[in-house]
């Protein structure tokens, strides 16, 4: 229903109701009708979640292997293998289990009581009572309760950022009338559910609850979003598919040569199938790779970025598109005058927000003098202006203003020229003696200050073409000047220009008088001014944004600023931060435009102004559609569709809303886009430091089925126990993988373009050389073993010896993985892996030298002469690698 579009008299027509609100029998009728005034959401279910993690294809292989082993009695094989199994699904679950709490996040922006109309009489009821028709009343401070229709108010501005991004508190008025299609950023008649009274007080009627208000269907919306793997899940998901069938393939050709052709026993033939399986699945991965994001989520917290979800870290290395909110995350949120028209010439402000530093800079340096002078008057009349209405105060390392952005915005302009001591003395001694209040008709203040007994100073502020109308003079280079018809043309076109580079306009203007303005009337303290000032306000880029999109655009990362502010404030904060070669789109524009239109332009879009939440996300899902990884910055409710929509969602930390964050992967600290340069390049060290523990276990594991699968096809015992097997995989191999995803960042990482959304850690190339290798460790293996069963003619000693051989050759192939292209001796020190190497050596010869642990994995004790060969087999797999790399064979 267009409410805004209907008057008054009609809204409380439609809805039922009248101006002494709704009786408590047609309230407790309409309550069974449309329900309370909540959000409801589903909580995700922890059992669902903890049965998820074993849904993997590898773990399904494992979990028959289980089954198998203990069916056949293998009691000490099936608990092993069950005990790993376990480990790896509590790991899971405990890294994934996040509650959904962005419903919850939404009701915590609805009041809990709220003063109404009923039976004629005002009274304090829950918000959650609230129906259509209800009669509110609401003053300065107050959350608005439910979607309502102005029926009055009185100078009301309303901070609703939180839902539309708009930077500054909307000016509202409830007499007007608007066309039906108006968007929500203009629709001035009306108040939103999860925003704010900033000035004013206003009655209105109750137009919509729950989940039929603006933010209920955000919260509708967001329950509709089916939560998304990230692409490393989506990735190990693929890898285990593929692994799972090789593996699958291979167990049961091995079963069918031993039992069909070899003639083994059906027990025997079953239990080399699930040796097999167990051989070919790298057990330790999904710890590996959860370690590995937990280390690199640990680094990324002491750079401000805070890992909600783990899987999204890697996310980043593959994304192209950051489409990133302006209000609060590109700039500051925090209005900021950078340009003053003073004495006919055009000055630059330094600093941003409201902290109280920055030079205003004078270049002409034969008028600095006398510009300097008009500057100190300026600042020292807009002190007595405003300092009944804004201060400027530090809290918890953050400068803050109480009162309106604008003249808060003023005031920090009056301490960078007249520094802290006389704009407090100022403060104390200014006497203030009468307050015209802004309102939307004259579209200024007037303040009147008592200088001597005989001279009183009038200020205004606020429109500048307003306040130049009201005036008879102006300072031109220091002298009074008549404001003649070619002075006004050229202010006022200096006010167009600034306005049309987005820059919100706020103008000054002065007299001096006797004590007799006060007895005059209000048309006659507002004329025959001195036109003094025009300062361009805007709420500036941070520090270091421009910078920031430059290296991500170096990192073929393009950046897409998504606003739901003006066009033209968009485009001058776009020039600011380099986004001024593209196309810019409204909210209106995309209205307009089917999906399929959407995508034709999207690649084309720099920046999007006066959007609304559903627009978010349909850009979102446009550049999906075109294959792009996008990351989703924001901090407002209106930003929560498209952050989960995103492909990662990253929300601010401190202006951030709970909703925001909640739906997000990352939340960055310090609200910082520049941090955002930083965890991209710390998401693609993950990713390349994730391929090394892949790189390395594989071929390993590949190695373990060519030892077992030759020896059957020479007719020999099984080389190697399931429990052997485990051990070797799961601690073993760990320690060694995991080192190697510490390994400092290549040279040329933040020079590489994205890693494409479907790239994958095994390629048909990559299996084919990991094959290659793994047929080399077999034939090693089987030759030992070999050598072993016929020199020793003890099948423990022969295992044992493949057992501690298999252990070592995974140690050169370790060295060998540091790098897919570089030799492992050009790369920077890894302080972590020659330890782990040493440590690992111990975990394997304590399956051997410890009784209690070689009774429980069949092991007999080596001799040193054994040791020395089983050493010998890391060699012929780690000059093989590096050989590769020398003739610069790609893999």
């Amino acid at each position: 229903m267009s409410w805004h579009s209907k008057k008054v008299e009609e809204v409380f027509r439609e809805l039922g109701t009248s101006p002494g609100g709704l009786s408590s029998s047609e309230v407790e009728r309409r309550l069974s009708i449309y329900g309370l005034n909540e959000l409801r959401g589903k909580p995700r279910s922890p059992i669902k979640l903890f049965l998820k993690q074993f849904t993997n294809f590898l773990i399904v292989i494992l979990l028959i292997a289980t089954l198998i082993s203990g069916f056949l009695g293998e009691l000490v094989d099936a608990l092993a293998i069950l005990l790993i199994v376990l480990i790896m699904g509590v790991s899971g679950f405990l890294q994934e289990f996040r509650a959904e709490k962005a419903i919850e996040a939404l009701k915590k922006l609805v009041v809990s009581e709220v003063k109404v109309v009923r039976d004629g009489d005002i009274v304090v009821v829950p918000s959650t009572k609230l129906v259509p028709g209800d009669v509110v009343l609401l003053n300065e401070g107050d959350k608005v309760p439910a979607d309502i229709r102005l029926v009055d108010s009185v100078n009301l501005k309303v901070d609703e950022s939180p839902l539309t991004g708009e930077s500054e508190p909307v000016l509202k008025d409830h007499s007007v009338v608007l066309p039906e299609e108006t968007s929500i950023h203009s629709r001035t008649n009306m108040l939103f559910m999860g925003t704010y009274i900033y000035s004013g007080k206003c009655k209105g009627v109750v137009v919509a609850t729950g989940s039929r208000t603006e933010l209920g269907k955000i919260a509708v919306k967001l329950g509709e979003i089916k939560e998304k793997k990230t692409l490393l899940e989506e990735e190990l998901d693929r890898l285990g598919k593929k692994l799972g069938t090789i593996i699958l393939g291979i167990s049961v050709l091995v079963f069918g040569i031993s039992y069909l052709v070899v003639r083994e026993p059906l027990i025997e033939s079953l239990l080399i199938a699930v040796a097999l399986a167990v051989a070919a699945i790298p057990e330790g991965l999904p710890a590996i790779a959860t370690s590995v994001l937990a280390l690199g989520a640990y680094r990324m917290s002491k750079k401000n970025v805070i890992v909600r979800e783990l899987g999204a870290i890697e996310t980043l290395g593959a994304c192209d598109i950051v489409a990133s909110d302006k209000t609060g995350t590109i700039t500051k949120g925090e209005m900021t005058i950078k340009k003053v028209w003073i004495s006919g010439v055009e000055l630059g402000v330094g600093g941003g927000g409201f902290e109280p530093v920055g030079e205003v800079i004078i270049n002409d340096s034969e008028s600095k003098t006398v510009v300097s002078r008009e500057l100190e008057k300026l600042a020292e009349y807009l002190v007595a202006h405003i300092a009944e209405d804004a201060s400027l105060f530090y809290d918890n390392g953050v400068w803050r203003i109480k009162g309106s952005p604008t003249e808060g915005a003023a005031l920090v302009l009056a301490y960078k020229i007249l520094g802290k001591e006389r704009v407090e003395d100022l403060r104390r001694n200014t006497k203030l003696v009468k307050v015209i209040p802004f309102d939307r008709f004259r579209k200024r203040k007037t303040t009147i200050h008592k200088l001597s007994d005989n001279e009183y100073l009038v200020v205004s502020s606020g429109a500048p073409e307003t306040l130049l109308n009201l005036s008879s003079h102006v300072v031109i280079d220091g002298d009074l000047k008549p404001l003649d018809d070619g002075l006004r043309r050229e202010i006022n076109e200096y006010i167009e220009s600034i306005a049309s580079q987005g820059f919100r306009t706020y103008g000054v203007a002065y007299k001096l008088v006797n004590p007799d303005i006060l007895e005059q009337g209000v048309e006659e303290i507002e004329k025959e001014y001195t036109f003094l000032s025009v300062m361009g306000i805007i709420d500036p880029p941070r520090e270091g944004v421009k910078e920031a999109v430059e290296e991500l655009r170096r990192a073929g990362i393009k950046t897409i600023m998504i606003t739901g502010d003006h066009r033209l404030t968009a485009e001058a904060i776009g020039r600011l931060i380099g986004l001024d070669n593209g196309l810019v789109l409204e909210g209106k524009d995309l209205d307009s435009m089917s999906d399929a239109e959407l995508e034709r332009v999207i690649d084309e879009v720099v920046i999007l102004a006066r959007v609304t939440p559903e627009h978010k996300r349909r850009v979102v899902k446009a550049l999906q559609a075109r294959g792009h990884v996008v990351a989703m910055t924001g901090d407002g409710v209106n930003d929560a569709l498209a952050l989960k929509e995103a492909d990662l969602g990253i929300a601010m930390g401190i202006k951030g809303t709970d909703v925001a964050k909640e739906v997000s992967k990352l939340v960055i600290k310090d609200d910082n886009f520049v941090t955002i340069a930083t965890a991209v390049k710390e998401g693609r060290i993950i990713f390349e430091n994730l391929k090394k523990p892949i790189n390395y276990l594989l071929p390993a594991n590949l190695g373990e089925i060519a030892t077992i699968l030759s020896a059957e096809l020479v007719a020999l015992p099984s080389p190697l126990t399931p429990a052997q097997l485990l051990w070797i995989n799961v601690t073993t191999d760990a320690l060694p993988a995991l080192a190697l995803s510490t390994e400092p960042p290549e040279p040329d990482l933040m020079r590489r373009p994205p890693r494409k959304k479907q790239a994958s850690f095994l390629t048909n190339r990559k299996i084919a050389y990991f094959a290659l290798l793994g047929s080399l460790i077999g034939l090693v293996n089987l030759g030992i073993y070999k050598f072993a069963l016929s020199t020793y003619v003890d099948i423990s000693l022969a295992r044992t010896l493949v057992f501690v051989a298999l252990g070592m050759s995974e140690f050169g192939r370790a060295l060998a993985s540091r790098s897919e292209a570089l030799h492992f001796w050009f790369r920077p020190f890894n302080k972590w892996l020659i330890p782990s190497l040493i440590v690992s050596l111990a975990l394997l010869m304590s399956t051997v030298y410890v009784p209690q642990l070689a009774s429980v994995f069949k092991t007999a004790e080596l001799h040193p002469e054994l040791l020395f060969l089983a050493l010998l087999t890391s060699v012929p797999v780690m000059i093989v690698d590096e050989l590769r790399k020398s003739l610069k064979i790609r893999i």
